[in-house]
């Protein structure tokens, strides 16, 4: 029996469209879970076989364990799995822990791009990006850490992408006017 060969390779992204930043929340998003995790470690130090009974200490190790998994694991791996990776091209956004959604935003889509910051994320210089499409409501990019710095590198790159953008207007005008 031979190998099939395979009909279609698709060209790796890599090369034709270079990687410009891979960002994730700003890491102080962790800080409280992390203080929860010391929490429970020092209760559970100080608490450990310190019951009179066996069944208070396998109360108190499984109320440990579940305390540690909601209250610092799930918000890791909820930091771990949301990503935005921003290249020559587009914005492409992940979502989700169990659900994967990813959203890719071509540069020429975009109209404006615009940073929030509240009190604490001035502080450590993260900021909300808002991505301006035309759409209904902006599409947000939570916490980013040096939103100003990502802010003016997604500008620039979205001015010269405007050749394309004006191409696909144009385009989106014929489409809408022939029907």
């Amino acid at each position: 029996m031979s190998n099939p060969t395979v009909a279609y390779e698709p060209a790796p992204t890599e090369a034709a469209e270079p990687v410009v930043v891979r960002l994730r929340r700003h890491g102080r998003v962790l800080f409280m879970p992390t203080l929860a995790l010391i929490g429970v470690a020092t209760a559970w130090g100080f608490f450990s076989e310190g019951f009179p009974e066996l069944w208070m200490n396998l109360v108190f190790w499984l109320l440990s364990a579940l305390a540690v998994i909601v209250l610092w694991v799930f918000p890791l791996v909820t930091w771990l799995g949301n990503r935005v990776i921003i290249t020559t091209r587009r914005v492409i956004i992940y979502r989700g822990i169990l659900t994967r959604t990813r959203q890719e935003v071509l540069y020429g889509r975009i109209h404006d791009v615009t940073v929030r910051q509240n009190a604490v994320q001035a502080v450590f210089g993260a900021g909300d990006l808002l991505l301006n499409t035309g759409a209904e409501a902006p599409i947000r990019l939570y916490d980013l850490p040096k939103a100003n710095l990502v802010l003016s590198a997604l500008s620039e790159l979205v001015d010269t992408q405007a050749p394309l953008a004006a191409q696909l207007r144009r385009d989106d005008q014929r489409w809408t006017n022939e029907f």
